[in-house]
């Protein structure tokens, strides 16, 4: 493993890591794949049975949609190894739990409905829209509680209407309408499935149901037993217990042994219908909750992952202190003993921690006497509580713990290593349990001569997201007083937030010219000079865009965007440069400590991502044909020499150019808001480019391969290019310095300008990192983040916000990011791209 490691300090290469260090680790192991066979779980006759079973008749428009929509979603049959059937086994488990079904109104529309925290249900929405479905958005009231008849509580919940959803989860054996009212099993081919497809069921349902770790207060190093609950009609009680040994039989599996199954409560609804509160009681000793919980765990319930994560590292601890007991009291005091020495040496030689001087001398006195010794957890051992606050110090919820390093070894390399990427813009990932830093972000370089291919996914969804860099003759001093009036004047000028529109409103004949000339499209228009064009990367354009293969769906999206600066991350800021690290090569780029820079954040909007979703379904439809296997639809590709392949391309460069016409007018509009302010010509204010740097595209390059130069597709996703000095690339200006590296980061810290590396074309494929990625979801900022606070933590630093909605403030709180100071450490003494200076920001425009 060649990455760095997440400390406390940040990420550190592992040769600099010591015996004693903490480490964070994600404690969940799961289980071992196991290749599905393809044998048939339904076929669309099974689905056609079902229907008729439901009342309808065949050859009728009822019928026959429901097995046109379930063909057209690659659903009229499903086999084990069907790319789809994971996210179906998942959505499966939350129905048998907090979701429900059934055919509704005159019409018989088939819904789903399911209920949950809005966190967990946006990755249940996910999930869904993987399989085909659309849901509706997250609804939020108050309900009344049936216990307390004063008490209210917040409910969240979504839709999705799909009839043919209906039919094919009936068809798999899910229960439609009132649980409690239902007879229903566990499908028997569930029980066929391979273990890890199974875990996908049995973490969903637990999710919903299985309720969450919670320690003993009465002995430390334990838990109490885990309870998964359900009711069922007195009539039905049978069929409850029956369902429970179902879990029963699949948890055993898993090596998990359960107790027992209780019937707890008698309840008589208003209908005077009885029913029953049946229990299935898991056991609580450590070594069946450690199974429980790192084996299976929990899907759609981020608090409860969380919560079983720490308790995995918790019982791992209790697990490492009882085996250091043991084998003192089995091993090392025996011989310690037999050799005559005394309780006292003894001790002395062996105590430090979990063995303290008085359990050694405890144990040898009654080893002596013959006595039987047990190793026991002491009360001195944490708490849950304190473990929980200690172990996950600045790790948020992330489900990660800090571990210490026992001992380092070299091992030899004789089996698979397998890094399985986090859903998460840190570009981290977690490698055998260890939490590791891919710090130069997504890049992936293809081989057209091996059969290599291109991929949307690959390259994003905002293709040619990027950051452009002015500078300007003004100082701190120049800018006292005006930024509130500047930030308002950028904010008006500058239209920004979700589907905003600019004043450039284009044909789409013209939009066809400007997706091929980029931002000379602009500087001919006016909204530049020639210079801009010799400091963006690819001159302001890519070379091979092909406006034909550009839907009429995304030219209409894009016709009025040019020149806005859009919504989430993307923002327009003020900045001043705090300090200095490479006063020469800061010199050449016009640069000091004290200067006022303007850095823009923005991409090609809804123009590119329609290209980018356009793509993406076309090459889904084409993995069969070039017998390509992707864990993800969004990984979706094809071979280069593919026409599929050729046409993204085309389409992916015109939305690369797109995005840099965009970023020009954006910076024609900054400077003409400067202008306004200070009553100067934005020539005359110093307000020169320095560069413009994409971090979302893909590129034909060539690049040395064991010696020889080779040319590759190169991916970068949240990566930026860095050239080293002498590349032919480069801008005559900067041939002997090297290329220019923008690092966004946070509203509330910092942004640097970085120099690419030489090493970084031997070991990057010329690519370093492009910003510090997100500690928390937009939904965690929303829960965690309070907009006042924030706006005054901002104001206290002389920062000014502007933006169309608050929760885009929220979202991007500082907290929400990691600190861009530790990435760019990271890279910088890597030599992926070496410090410049760092520029504090001191307004800000969000979309």
């Amino acid at each position: 493993m060649d990455h760095p490691l997440l400390t406390p300090l940040g990420m550190v290469p592992i040769d600099k890591l010591t015996v004693g260090e903490k480490i964070a680790i994600f404690p969940f192991e799961g289980v071992p794949y196991q290749k599905p066979s393809k044998k048939i779980i339904i076929s669309e006759e099974d689905i056609r049975k079902t229907l008729i079973k439901l009342g309808r008749k065949p050859n009728t428009p009822k019928f026959e949609i429901v097995i046109r929509k379930l063909r057209e979603r690659g659903l009229s049959y499903l086999t084990y190894n069907h790319p789809k059937l994971p996210y179906i086994l998942k959505i499966i488990g939350f129905v048998f739990g907090d979701g429900s079904m059934n055919f509704i109104g005159k019409r018989g529309d088939g819904v789903l409905h399911f209920s949950g925290k809005p966190e967990d249900l946006e990755r249940l929405r996910k999930d869904i829209e993987e399989i085909g479905y659309t849901s509706s958005p997250i609804h939020f009231r108050r309900v009344r509680s049936w216990r307390e008849k004063n008490k209210y509580y917040n409910c969240y919940s979504f839709y999705v209407n799909a009839s043919s959803l209906v039919v094919l989860l009936e068809s798999l054996g899910v229960p439609r309408g009132s649980k409690v009212d239902k007879a229903y099993r566990v499908p028997n081919w569930i029980f066929k499935a391979p273990l890890w497809q199974k875990r996908l069921f049995l973490a969903s349902l637990f999710g919903c149901e299985l309720r969450v770790p919670h320690r003993r207060l009465e002995r430390r190093g334990y838990f109490n037993a885990p309870v998964f609950p359900m009711s069922k009609r007195e009539e039905l009680l049978k069929n409850g217990e029956d369902f429970l040994k179902d879990i029963t039989k699949l948890l055993k599996e898993f090596g998990v042994r359960v107790l027992y199954i209780d019937k707890r409560k008698r309840h008589v609804n208003k209908r005077g219908k009885i029913s029953w509160a049946l229990e299935l009681v898991i056991s609580p000793k450590p070594e069946n909750l450690f199974k429980l919980w790192s084996k299976i765990g929990f899907e759609y319930n981020f608090h409860r992952a969380f919560v079983a994560n720490v308790a995995v590292g918790y019982l791992k601890l209790r697990q490492k202190i009882l085996k250091e007991k043991e084998e003192a009291i089995k091993v090392k005091i025996p011989r310690l003993l037999s050799k005559g020495l005394s309780y006292q040496k003894i001790a002395l030689q062996l105590a430090g921690n979990p063995l303290t001087p008085r359990f050694i001398i405890d144990v040898c006195y009654k080893l002596n006497k013959g006595k039987g010794v047990n190793p026991r957890i002491l009360f001195s051992f944490p708490s849950f509580q304190d473990y929980l606050k200690e172990a996950t110090w600045g790790l948020g919820m992330s489900g990660m713990v800090w571990d210490k390093i026992e001992k380092i070894e070299k091992i030899s390399h004789q089996r698979s290593v397998f890094d399985f990427t986090v859903s998460h813009s840190d570009h981290n990932f977690v490698a055998n349990n260890f939490v590791v830093s891919n710090c130069i972000g997504g890049v992936a370089a293809t081989d057209p001569d091996e059969g290599g291919v291109i991929s949307p996914g690959g390259v994003g969804f905002d293709i040619n997201c990027g950051v452009r860099l002015l500078k300007t003759n003004l100082t701190l001093k120049d800018v006292e007083g005006k930024i509130s009036k500047l930030v308002d004047a950028l904010y008006r000028n500058v239209p920004s937030g979700v589907g905003s529109r600019g004043e450039i409103k284009v044909s789409v004949s013209e939009l066809k010219k400007l997706v091929v000339e980029g931002a000379r499209w602009a500087v001919r228009k006016g909204f530049g000079v020639e210079e801009d064009l010799e400091v963006c990367e690819e001159n302001g354009a890519i070379e091979g865009a092909v406006p034909d293969y550009v839907s009429q769906r995304a030219y209409e999206r894009g016709r009025e965007q040019a020149g806005t600066l859009g919504s989430g991350n993307h923002f327009l800021e003020v900045q001043v440069i705090d300090e200095v690290f490479d006063e020469e090569i800061a010199k050449r780029l016009g640069l000091f400590e004290g200067q006022i820079t303007v850095m823009i954040h923005s991409g090609s909007r809804g123009f590119g991502y329609q290209i980018c979703d356009d793509y993406v379904r076309v090459m889904v439809k084409c993995l069969s044909k070039y017998g390509i296997k992707v864990p993800d639809r969004q990984l979706a590709c094809a071979p280069i020499e593919s026409e599929e392949a050729r046409r993204y391309t085309g389409a992916m460069k015109a939305a690369a150019n797109f995005a840099w016409c965009n970023r020009q007018v954006l910076m024609h509009l900054t400077r003409i808001s400067f202008e306004e302010v200070f009553r100067k010509r934005w020539q005359d204010l110093g307000m020169d480019l320095i560069y413009d740097v994409a971090h979302n595209i893909a590129k034909f390059e060539k690049h040395k391969i064991n010696g020889k130069e080779k040319l590759l597709c190169v991916h970068r996703k949240g990566a930026t290019r860095s050239l080293g000095p002498e590349n032919h690339l480069l801008p005559s200006r900067y041939k002997d310095i090297g290329q220019p590296v923008i690092i966004p980061g946070d509203m509330g810290r910092a942004s640097y300008l970085l120099i690419g590396t030489k090493k970084a074309e031997e070991e990057s494929f010329s690519s370093t990192c492009h910003g510090a990625g997100r500690v928390k979801s937009r939904h965690e900022a929303i829960r965690t983040v309070n907009l006042n606070t924030l706006l005054n933590e901002l104001k206290t630093k002389g920062i000014e916000v502007r933006a169309t909605g608050k929760k885009t403030i929220v979202e991007e709180a500082p907290s929400a990011y990691k600190n861009v100071d530790d990435v760019v450490e990271v890279v910088d003494k890597a030599g992926l791209s070496k410090k410049v200076c760092r520029m504090k920001p001191l307004c800000v425009v969000k979309g």
